[in-house]
């Protein structure tokens, strides 16, 4: 009996941590439920008794500003709330919850007159100038080296325009094309899945090709997509022009 006694306190015991919701939802609001400590670092404030099936160091996290590592602002929010492009590692709480931010573009206060239109042939004509050069697996130079998200952040940054680091946050940036290479426009971003999962991204130039950068054997490419059962079936198209 001793034995059986001491399991079911044991049991007992282990019930609360099974109920826990860290990283999850609060009860009410945009907030998440991590540690006090996680929510202070990330900057964050806490509320109490909104995650109550968790240990007395887990609160209802909020941060309701957040800013990108390229100065864009936005709300700390889950990635199924949010209405515009979420970018990770601003925000506490887990893979989920990101810093939503509802403007892909900056301004720029000390112009007042309209900056020149943006067309997909000056972006096209511009990454194709840094075909040759190198992949480099997390890179951010377009001439030293950069991965395919590093790519196409760098040369739309050249414009103006604004877009997450990685690709699976740049599959949300812009607006939804229907995923058909016959609907695709010259600009559009082209994304490819594996398992599901993002890992790949390249830009359409039209008339089937796209410039990208591949991987370390090829480096930055320019591709024909009907030669590749791969590049021609993209699981996401966006439109960012």
């Amino acid at each position: 009996m001793h034995f059986n006694i001491k399991t079911l306190l044991i049991a007992l015991v282990a019930v609360p941590a099974a109920l826990g919701t860290i990283n999850g939802k609060c009860s009410s609001g945009n907030g998440v439920c991590v540690k006090t400590s996680d929510c202070t670092k990330a900057g964050g404030t806490y509320v109490d008794n909104k995650c109550p099936n968790d240990p007395k160091n887990v609160k209802c996290c909020n941060k309701t500003k957040c800013v990108t590592s390229d100065g864009l602002t936005g709300t700390c929010k889950f990635t199924s709330d949010c209405n515009g492009t979420s970018y990770s590692g601003v925000c506490p709480g887990g893979k989920n919850f990101k810093c939503c931010v509802t403007s892909n573009k900056k301004t720029n206060n000390n112009n007042n007159n309209k900056k020149t239109k943006v067309t997909a042939d000056k972006v096209i004509k511009y990454a194709k100038n840094f075909i040759g050069n190198p992949y480099v697996w997390g890179g951010n130079s377009l001439t030293k080296g950069c991965d395919c998200s590093g790519f196409v952040k760098l040369i739309f940054k050249k414009f103006g325009i604004e877009l997450p680091r990685v690709s699976a946050d740049q599959s949300n940036a812009g607006t939804k094309v229907t995923n058909n290479i016959d609907k695709a426009k010259a600009g559009d971003l082209l994304f490819y899945c594996t398992d599901g999962k993002v890992t790949h991204v390249t830009l359409y130039e039209g008339n089937y090709k796209i410039v990208h950068a591949a991987n370390s054997k090829r480096g930055i490419v320019e591709d024909n997509i009907k030669n590749s059962s791969y590049y021609k079936k993209p699981c996401k198209i966006r439109r960012i022009l």
